[in-house]
């Protein structure tokens, strides 16, 4: 049982860490201190959920149309021809505020007075820069490359061969085909330092049966066998929780579509780890020959 170098998340701490990356893939971190920056605003739109991405669009641009309004309502509506008095002035410099940010001019509104019409040329030199952004960052989100690769809820620790095996399933969301997958899994193990009472972590390196493909259609089950080297020997599940195991695993694959390689990070700890039972069989052959694949099935498990 050979312990690994720190793969950059840190040995000691002063309390227990639950777990060092999310189910979700991001780093279990809060940085303080960090460089706000331009950049880093764009990083944080491209990286926005697209309902929210889509919320934030909206509520800019309803924002700023109003922020105008009321400008064109401080300057005095009188500087705008064609307001049609059966409407509120608000909704009437609104509307003319939404058609100059747009560029889209209808003309039924019209500036007349110097105030208006360099408040209107401000708004629509803006509104042009506002949209390049928006494209730019729209294009950005659908040409990043990305993975859709799904983990099985739990890892098991079930009987195999002769012993006990660690086993996972992975599978690919998308149509697309991953190509030269490869599966790097280190694990993290907690223990308290008697010399200081700090919660200290080692790492080791998890060997696989098989941590490369060249195609990767279906799922994949990944197996590590438990033997006398291995650092899940003779740890059972509540051990392994009691100590705040983790599985920190990194896959890396050439996705066709893109023409790149993508990554994909997971981590398994806690409640996730489950013993004896196995993977259901997620995908068989049919009448005419066939393979039907039902992802939906990759978690499912069995009693022995």
């Amino acid at each position: 049982m050979k312990q690994t170098k720190d793969p950059g998340l840190g040995t000691t701490y002063d309390k227990s860490v639950k777990r060092m990356l999310n189910e979700d893939g991001s780093f279990n971190i809060h940085r303080i201190g960090t460089v706000s920056t331009f950049r880093d605003f764009y990083k944080y739109l491209i990286d926005l959920p697209t309902f929210k991405f889509v919320g934030f669009i909206f509520l800019f641009f309803v924002g700023m149309n109003l922020l105008f309004a009321l400008g064109y309502l401080a300057i005095g509506i009188d500087q705008l021809s064609g307001i049609s008095k059966k409407q509120y002035d608000l909704v009437s410099a609104f509307y003319f505020s939404t058609q100059t940010f747009t560029t889209v001019g209808y003309g039924a509104i019209a500036p007349k007075g110097n105030g208006a019409s360099l408040l209107a040329s401000f708004e629509a030199f803006f509104g042009l820069i506002s949209f390049s952004m928006a494209t730019g960052l729209i294009y950005g989100r659908f040409s990043r490359p990305s993975t859709k690769i799904a983990f099985s809820h739990n890892v098991i620790i079930t009987p195999y061969k002769d012993g006990k095996a660690m086993m996972f399933k992975i599978v690919n969301k998308r149509n697309s085909i991953l190509l030269n997958c490869k599966v790097n899994i280190t694990m993290s193990i907690a223990h308290q330092d008697r010399r200081d009472g700090h919660m200290a972590r080692q790492y080791y390196n998890i060997p696989l049966e098989t941590d490369f493909v060249r195609y990767f259609p279906l799922t994949w089950t990944l197996v590590h066998e438990i033997d006398e080297q291995s650092p899940l020997y003779e740890l059972n599940i509540e051990q392994l929780q009691s100590r705040t195991s983790e599985l920190l695993i990194l896959i890396e694959a050439f996705d066709e579509t893109y023409s790149q390689m993508v990554l994909q990070k997971h981590s398994y700890a806690d409640h996730q780890w489950v013993e004896n039972v196995k993977f259901k069989r997620n995908f068989h052959a049919n009448e005419s020959g066939k393979i039907i694949l039902n992802i939906h099935e990759l978690s499912e498990l069995e009693a022995l």
